[in-house]
């Protein structure tokens, strides 16, 4: 039986099941246990995904390597990123006893031992996949062009020195479009010699350059 049939199968089964009791006991079927009625939703969200949404399921286990000079250190560390975790809802689990195989699971030898693994869908899989975005931070005199939406680190850029000095802006109304370009309009002047030359058929940075 195919694993997203099984899956809707086992939760009506599980459903069944309770309503059978209910039947026994005498009370209404529709007063089943909350988290049986909890994970049947969730699980009804996760199959219509897959199935919508041409979504795979995978199990996954993360493990984090953590290294420095002295234990202490370690223990230091161990502890920040645990914090760190518990604020985002997840949870760290030191793995003792076993971290010689972590961190031969770890090393890019194709050794994968057996660790607790969680089901997730594509979409979830892929936040965790490394170097899903370029960075682009050029020294000096490059221009601030703001924040990377998925690493928050800032972008700086010398448009002479990429392989293509055209941009657009794009954006929806009052999102600062124009805001942007007269920045860039701005440091430019500050920081380079280049000519400066600005098309403007509505007449708005006249009328800004007059007040």
């Amino acid at each position: 039986m195919p694993r997203k049939r099984h899956a809707r199968f086992e939760i009506g089964c599980n459903k069944a099941l309770q309503q059978r009791k209910a039947y026994q006991n005498k009370y209404e079927s529709d007063l089943l246990p909350p988290d049986l009625k909890t994970y049947g939703d969730e699980a009804q969200k996760i199959l219509d995904r897959l199935q919508t949404k041409d979504e795979k399921w995978f199990n996954v286990s993360i493990m984090v390597t953590n290294f420095g000079e002295t234990k202490e250190s370690v223990a230091d560390d161990s502890m920040q990123a645990r914090s760190i975790a518990s604020k985002h809802s997840c949870d760290l689990k030191q793995c003792d006893f076993s971290q010689e195989e972590c961190l031969a699971s770890c090393l890019p030898l194709g050794l994968a031992h057996t660790y607790p693994k969680r089901g997730l869908a594509t979409s979830a899989v892929a936040v965790f996949v490394p170097f899903t975005t370029r960075e682009i931070f050029m020294a000096p005199p490059a221009l601030y062009y703001g924040l990377n939406a998925i690493s928050n680190n800032i972008i700086m850029a010398d448009r002479k020195k990429l392989s293509s000095p055209n941009g657009l802006v794009l954006g929806t109304p009052g999102s600062g479009k124009s805001f942007a370009a007269k920045r860039e309009i701005l440091i430019n002047c500050l920081l380079s010699q280049d000519d400066i030359i600005i098309c403007d058929p509505e007449g708005e940075a006249r009328q800004e350059a007059v007040a």
